[in-house]
């Protein structure tokens, strides 16, 4: 239960700023070649920053589900033991790279409430909040990974992995 409400709410979000981003980014195109429309100049800012956004928000859900870019020419031919010690070793990593980007992005948070963006005048630190928030996310995930792997489970396989077979 806990699981899908998570998941709907991280989902919704992303489609959302992803929805804004395409938004954004029609409005500024169209508003440059029609010229009896007002120049929409926000329009690249609003495209950059809800792209960001879109990517830290998925960030955890694609590490769940094995959809970020990995590289399994070796990985395959270890016995399944050594698979999973592997894979607890880069779970382990992956860990200690989303701790370090949760610390810095708090930071990178609290140092830029002052500074404005260009075109709309937000708070930089508003923007950069996509930072820790995705690094809870991925931490989240990670964590579940680890668990999952300690019960003996296998690491989760790319979407298209899983049509192949």
């Amino acid at each position: 239960m806990l699981r899908r409400v998570y998941d709907e709410v991280v989902q919704g979000a992303a489609f959302v700023a992803f929805t804004v981003m395409l938004v954004a980014a029609l409005l500024g195109t169209v508003s440059r070649y029609a010229t009896f429309l007002p120049v929409v100049a926000w329009g690249e800012e609003v495209t950059r920053y809800a792209g960001i956004w879109a990517v830290f928000l998925v960030s955890g859900l694609g590490l769940r589900h094995g959809s970020h870019l990995g590289v399994d020419l070796l990985t395959h031919r270890l016995s399944p033991g050594a698979h999973r010690a592997l894979y607890r070793v880069v779970y382990a990593l992956v860990l200690a790279f989303a701790a370090l980007l949760l610390v810095a992005g708090v930071r990178l948070v609290r140092e830029n409430m002052a500074q404005l963006s260009p075109a709309l005048e937000w708070p930089m630190g508003l923007v950069y909040l996509c930072v820790p928030i995705g690094a809870g996310l991925m931490i989240v995930e990670t964590v579940g990974l680890l668990r999952r792997s300690w019960q003996g489970l296998p690491p989760p396989r790319p979407p298209l992995e899983e049509r192949a077979e």
